[in-house]
């Protein structure tokens, strides 16, 4: 009788140390393209409504302190309290935004991957996060919301890391709330809660909400009053609704009808269509158990019926183009439809259209097409993720979704 050889055992690499570099790498990366010295021309709105609140200016006008600078704080008090740091100096302010951003950006890699493949290993998830998040970097905006020291990636990850249960259970709901607080546009979020059926977790993000608008008004009175009564209501506070960037519905329907009286009305209405469409979506997919495409899809949706919609604010380009591309298998068509799609963004097609000086009035067809193509992307995508719910239903997906599987 013969013995097997004992084999020795296999020792498992530490791979941890290696993905913190690499982590590290990223963040280097973005200070190293958008460093201090960048002018950041948003962050300086920012930093004005920071130094504002700390030296008891009025927030919605010390911007006409600062020469050359035209657009004003557009956010509730709450944001200029959270961005008082910024009012420490301009070049802190540009590079604790990049910081904060990139951390941001990591983040959002990480649960992207998480919500993707769930099954996979840890150290796969990791590797697979940090690719997301490098691969990110070339799309057009993320690398905008670098450039322009936007706070987008922040609020992004905020809602991310809430909706998809990497929060204690007792809190989900909070990190919405203050999001919603920042921006008012995260508050689609709530309406999200609500249509699937998360009532527990809708109603901390309200409350959040409205605690964020009471410290606002507390610590503000003044600028919180004239912000509800007077500067939401102004169309033309944040820049013209018909510039290029402006990817919304409405930035879309003022280009075509040359921002006639006929903007308005046709944008309430497509806006209705398109937000109940794209919540309705959202709530068939989370019914099947594919969280991070609902959340997507909600927010594209909020992106499309949004007023103003810039470029930069797309960053949902980034778990979305990830989402489509996890849908490739489904055969030949959705591997072209994923890449088309994906070009969109890294080209950042609308800004090969001819734009400023009202160039946007005169647009010929394929530079129509080109000029709203993140609109007609998010369109798509609304299109594209019902066909897939319809043509191969998930039934499985229930039992191995991270975020459901705690509830």
């Amino acid at each position: 009788m013969t013995t097997s050889p004992v084999l020795p055992a296999v020792k498992t690499r530490n791979l941890l140390p290696w993905f913190a570099l690499a982590g590290a790498a990223v963040i280097v990366v973005c200070v190293a393209l958008w460093p201090p010295s960048s002018s950041m021309s948003d962050l300086r709105v920012y930093f004005a409504g920071a130094r504002g609140f700390v030296d008891g200016d009025d927030i919605y006008t010390v911007n006409q302190k600062y020469p050359g600078m035209g657009l004003g704080f557009t956010y509730p008090p709450f944001a200029a309290m959270i961005m008082a740091p910024l009012a420490i100096g301009e070049h802190f302010a540009r590079l604790l935004m990049t910081l904060l951003s990139g951390v941001s950006l990591l983040a959002v890699g990480a649960v992207t991957a998480r919500a993707l493949r769930p099954q996979w290993s840890r150290d796969r998830l990791i590797g697979a996060g940090l690719f997301c998040s490098a691969a990110g970097l070339l799309l057009e905006p993320v690398s905008s919301t670098f450039g322009m020291g936007q706070i987008n990636l922040v609020l992004l990850a905020l809602l991310m890391v809430d909706l998809l249960g990497h929060t204690p259970r007792r809190f989900r709901g909070l990190l919405v709330g203050v999001a919603t607080g920042i921006k008012l546009t995260p508050g689609i979020f709530i309406v999200f809660l609500l249509v699937t059926r998360r009532f527990r977790e809708a109603a901390v993000a309200t409350a959040a909400t409205a605690g964020t608008l009471l410290l606002g008004w507390l610590v503000m009175p003044g600028p919180t009053v004239d912000f509800w009564t007077r500067y939401i209501f102004d169309p033309s506070r944040p820049g013209p609704a018909h510039y290029i960037s402006n990817q919304s519905l409405r930035g879309t329907i003022a280009r075509l009808t040359e921002n006639s009286g006929a903007t308005g009305p046709l944008w309430l209405l497509s806006a209705t269509i398109v937000g109940a469409g794209g919540l309705a979506v959202a709530r068939r997919l989370y019914a099947a158990g594919r969280s991070l495409d609902a959340l997507v899809v909600t927010g594209f949706t909020g992106l499309l019926v949004s007023p103003i919609s810039w470029s930069n604010h797309w960053v949902w380009a980034l778990p979305a183009t990830a989402v489509v591309w996890s849908w490739v298998g489904r055969g030949t068509a959705m591997k072209v439809f994923a890449t088309a799609w994906t070009l969109v963004f890294a080209l950042g097609l609308p800004w090969w259209a001819p734009w400023a000086d009202d160039k946007e009035f005169h647009h010929n067809f394929p530079q129509a097409l080109m000029g709203n193509s993140y609109l007609i992307a998010g369109i798509a995508l609304l299109v594209t993720s019902v066909i897939t719910v319809v043509a191969r239903p998930n039934a499985t997906a229930l039992q191995s979704d991270p975020v459901q599987a705690v509830r």
